[in-house]
């Protein structure tokens, strides 16, 4: 069974979120253990420090002998209310029986010689026995009192006993290395238990977000799928008109520019097959009319008949040889043999064939070069012929006499440009941009002044494309249509 896309983003989010969880939440509680048992070390290493006090002042009591130090004294001073800081500092009842500045020393028995523990039948408190392992060492590393334990160990806690600046023994104390006591278990239970309902909360509000954010992200998801549905059963007219900023949003005007520009592909198909179909019926009911008139008698077959006939043929055979060259260049069957060419020689080359033409046509063709030096371009010479030969034969065409046609050549760093430019009668900016759609005709009667069938623009977009240019139609300042090419120069004319 396969997961839509709203599963796939809620498993994924709750399962970076379960990974998160479990590495902050195990690292959390680990770094609470290590800290909590730290600070119970740093209190029991605090606490050493104040009772090194009263060991060293029931030292100098002693005479400077360690002979009151016993295991049942050593047990009974660190008692935990004992040490407790403001039960053995604060001056109590028989302070004045203390000397100054000295906080009262519990009784202790005499140590008899040999011993370690105190007097017979003498033990130590048990309230010592819940203080961490410690004992008192003299300067010369010899045990005094206290359990035994490993005094080379490193990790034991230190604090040294002085008297007058001078260090007389030693505090040792076995630090705590795992949690035991059961306040510190209540204690270390109630934060694992906060840590869980903190992890349950954090999934619970990442499964709620998960499932807004997969929503939001499914729904617009959801209208593509279903306006790509429409599209492939040919439905362009409907849109989706999303106001998202992000890039889903993006998606979907990019799929309504489709949906506008297959409906656009579409409407063009239409009107291609209908000029089409009236391009080709013209001349063939006039070729129909002519050979039933021939044969019903009507008109004498003669060389005039006989000329007007082949030039509906050929009309026929212009029109299909266009058609022939656009669907070949639409389907990049055109072939094209490209080397560096000078274009203003190409220029005048076409000028000069097209010349007696525009004088019959009662029409001034001229040519406006800026550079005296070659324009080379990278280009196939036989299509750059049929490009400027299409281009002036249109303009000779479509300008009334008495007229003009020029031609500017001018050049950039990395291109040519070729501006050609007629007179009367011109075409507006919405007709110039239609000027290069197949069949295109301005004329809205469709009228045959040229013989044309719309097709030699349409060629000449597909000629300048194929080599890498750009052509736009204009209105001209002298009247008629601006005709304006991009070709890029061949790299060893470059500047």
């Amino acid at each position: 069974m396969s997961l839509s896309i709203v599963h796939k983003l809620v498993a994924a989010f709750i399962g970076l979120t379960l990974i998160v969880l479990v590495a902050t939440l195990g690292l959390a509680r680990w770094s609470f253990q290590q800290g909590f048992l730290d600070y119970v070390n740093a209190l029991e290493q605090v606490r050493l420090e104040r009772l090194q006090a009263q060991i060293a002042n029931d030292y100098i009591d002693a005479g400077n002998q360690w002979s009151f130090a016993t295991d049942a004294y050593l047990g009974q001073i660190l008692r935990p209310d004992f040490g407790n800081t403001g039960a053995r500092l604060q001056p109590g009842p028989n302070a004045s029986q203390t000397r100054p500045g000295r906080p009262e020393r519990p009784p202790y028995p005499p140590r008899g010689p040999g011993r370690r523990d105190g007097p017979q039948g003498t033990s130590p408190s048990p309230a010592a026995s819940f203080a961490p392992p410690t004992a008192l060492f003299d300067n010369n590393n010899e045990q005094i009192a206290g359990p035994l334990i490993d005094a080379q160990a490193d990790a034991l806690i230190r604090v040294p006993v002085t008297t007058n600046g001078q260090k007389v023994g030693e505090l040792r104390s076995d630090p705590r290395r795992q949690i035991d006591e059961p306040l510190e278990t209540a204690f270390s239970k109630r934060q694992l238990t906060t840590s869980w309902i903190i992890g349950l909360c954090s999934l619970l509000l990442a499964l709620l977000v998960s499932l807004g954010l997969a929503r939001g992200l499914s729904a617009p998801i959801k209208r593509m799928i279903a306006g790509v549905g429409r599209l492939s059963a040919g439905d362009y007219s409907q849109r989706m008109q999303e106001l998202r900023q992000d890039e889903l949003g993006q998606l979907t005007r990019d799929i309504d520019h489709l949906a506008i520009t297959l409906e656009e592909s579409l409407s063009a198909r239409r009107r291609l097959l209908a000029d089409v179909s009236h391009e080709l019926r013209t001349p063939l009911t006039v070729l129909s009319g002519e050979i039933e008139a021939l044969k019903d008698g009507l008109r004498a077959f003669n060389e005039t008949q006989l000329d007007s006939l082949d030039q509906e043929v050929q009309r026929l055979r212009h029109l299909v040889n266009d058609l022939y060259q656009l669907s070949l260049s639409d389907a990049g069957g055109l072939r094209y043999e490209f080397a560096p060419i000078d274009l203003a020689k190409r220029i005048q080359d076409a000028s000069a064939n097209l010349q007696a033409r525009a004088s019959q046509a009662g029409l001034t063709l001229s040519i406006n070069a800026k550079s005296a030096s070659q324009v080379l371009v990278f280009a196939d010479a036989r299509r750059i012929d049929q490009l400027l030969s299409n281009l002036l034969e249109n303009a000779i065409a479509y300008t009334d006499a008495p007229g003009t046609v020029e031609m500017h050549l001018s050049r950039t760093d990395h291109s040519a440009l070729l501006r050609i430019e007629d007179s009367a009668p011109g075409a507006s900016e919405s007709e110039c941009k239609q000027l290069f759609e197949p069949l295109y005709r301005k004329e809205s009667s469709r009228t045959r002044r040229s013989g044309g069938a719309g097709l030699g623009l349409a060629i000449c977009r597909s000629i300048v494309t194929a080599h890498g240019g750009a052509i736009a139609a204009t209105p001209s300042p002298l009247g008629g249509v601006s005709i304006v090419i991009d070709i890029p120069l061949a790299k060893e004319n470059r500047i």
